[in-house]
């Protein structure tokens, strides 16, 4: 679990430091707090070759460092080199061949490596040799063994056996989701995420994973204020921001998500991925003042995110300013090239230009790269059957219907036939889009307004929709 949070000051400059060794400007040699200290910030960071490269220095300085060892195994663990973790294994294991934490790593590589019997019998040993291994490391290494064998219930229950004991386990409150998640056993993750909280009610990863448990059983209120929660007890939990923000959007809360986006600012500083989702929401709302606002100011920090420029596009697009989204929106594809809602957006503002050329381009991109998304198609067709293109809507609708399905492609379809003076087909097809979903029935009409002074068709539509 990512857990965001500001930046150290002196962690900063210690960083910078290494990250200028080329320049000779940090010491020949740190003390092993300051190594531990820059390989946990690489790792938190995502940066695993960094953190190695970080560890293989320190090792440099500290061979007979038995905590080195185990990090940089731990480190090629997780990038799946197991034969070169098993060889660091074993030096830490010739250093200090009882050393409880080289047996626990150990345990864990076996069932990395898919030995999960050998695992669980050196667990077994480890009970045995080591009388005083607190209980909790025992139940984390035989949760982690389960994870391996895809055994995510017993996975569940060890994890659970194991809060109750200590129910301020960071690690196994970070794990236990990916054991819900898998074996779907959202109620009893309630259940025992609400006796967690009952004991310790300021336990923000408690909340968090009950808003995610709400979450999957629809109880979204529920799910948005334990989310909330978390974010609110730890002002740092950056994921309890971005989670509860997302979970609004889905509801339709764009002013809230608006708020928390904003606040993931304020605390952790710009980061283009939150200032595109802020933006998105700020769209929804038809604030496209403060939308650009924002934006711009984003675009001048990076220019090259795609994600920038397209909603900077999709602003000007909404205030009819063509040319200015046209501009930006080429800048996101050509950046980005197969992001299907930029090569529509750009197809829309061309269209509405007048430069149906391009425009048409653009909409069979957006349909060939995001061709299972029936919406696109959708586009597409429609602009066909708007500019009375029937041959070439006609072979549309039938390579959509390879890759595709959806009811606004019968919607679509069903207009096709009635401009195309099929109507006995039309009335077919548009009473399967109906039954399908009939809210998506103003497809139909506005490609076929006509239909609307039909009395057969207006009779029709009204009894099925009614039934």
């Amino acid at each position: 679990m990512n857990r965001k949070t500001k930046p150290n000051p002196k962690l900063s400059e210690i960083v910078q430091q290494y990250e200028r060794r080329d320049q000779h400007s940090y010491p020949a040699v740190w003390d092993d707090k300051t190594y531990f200290k820059l390989i946990d910030f690489y790792t938190n960071q995502g940066s695993i070759e960094r953190a190695l490269e970080v560890a293989n220095t320190a090792l440099s300085h500290y061979k007979f460092r038995t905590d080195f060892y185990l990090l940089k195994a731990n480190l090629l663990m997780g990038k799946m080199q197991l034969n070169e973790a098993k060889g660091v294994l074993e030096q830490a294991a010739k250093l200090s061949p009882y050393d409880r934490q080289v047996q626990i790593l150990k345990c864990k590589l076996l069932a990395l490596q898919g030995h999960s019997e050998e695992a669980l019998i050196l667990v077994d040993e480890i009970k045995l040799i080591f009388h005083k291994t607190d209980i909790t490391d025992l139940l984390l290494l035989e949760a982690f063994i389960s994870e391996t064998m895809k055994d995510f219930e017993k996975m569940f229950y060890t994890l659970k056996e194991l809060l109750t004991h200590n129910p301020d386990n960071v690690e196994a409150l970070e794990q236990i989701w990916v054991s819900v998640e898998f074996s779907k056993k959202y109620e009893e993750s309630i259940n025992l995420h609400l006796e967690l909280i009952d004991r310790n009610p300021y336990s923000y990863l408690a909340w968090f994973n009950l808003g995610h448990a709400y979450s999957c059983l629809g109880e979204y209120e529920k799910a948005l204020e334990a989310l909330e929660y978390s974010f609110i007890i730890n002002v740092q939990f950056e994921q309890g921001y971005l989670d509860c923000a997302e979970l609004a959007v889905q509801m339709g809360q764009f002013e809230k998500a608006v708020d928390i986006y904003t606040d993931v600012l304020a605390h952790f500083g710009n980061d283009g991925d939150v200032v595109a989702y802020l933006s998105d929401c700020l769209i929804r709302l038809e604030r496209y003042k403060d939308a650009k606002k924002i934006l711009h100011k984003a675009y001048k920090a990076d220019p090259y995110n795609d994600e920038i420029c397209y909603y900077l596009g999709l602003c000007y697009m909404r205030c009819h300013e063509t040319d200015k989204a046209i501009d930006f929106l080429k800048e996101a594809i050509t950046i980005e090239e197969y992001r299907e809602e930029y090569h529509a957006s750009l197809a829309e503002c061309y269209s509405e230009n007048g430069e149906l050329h391009l425009a048409e381009i653009h909409f069979a991109k957006a349909a060939r790269t995001g061709m299972e998304q029936s919406q696109y198609w959708t586009r597409y067709i429609s602009f066909l059957l708007q500019n009375r293109n029937f041959e070439k809507a006609y072979k549309t609708i039938i390579r959509a219907d390879k890759y595709s399905v959806g009811a606004d492609l019968l919607f679509c379809k069903a207009a096709y036939h009635y401009l195309t003076g099929h109507r006995d087909h039309a009335l077919e097809v548009l009473k399967e889009a109906i039954q399908d979903d009939q809210t998506q029935l103003e497809i139909f009409t506005s490609l076929a307004p006509a239909s609307m002074e039909d009395s057969d068709f207006r009779g029709f539509i009204r009894y099925y929709c009614q039934s």
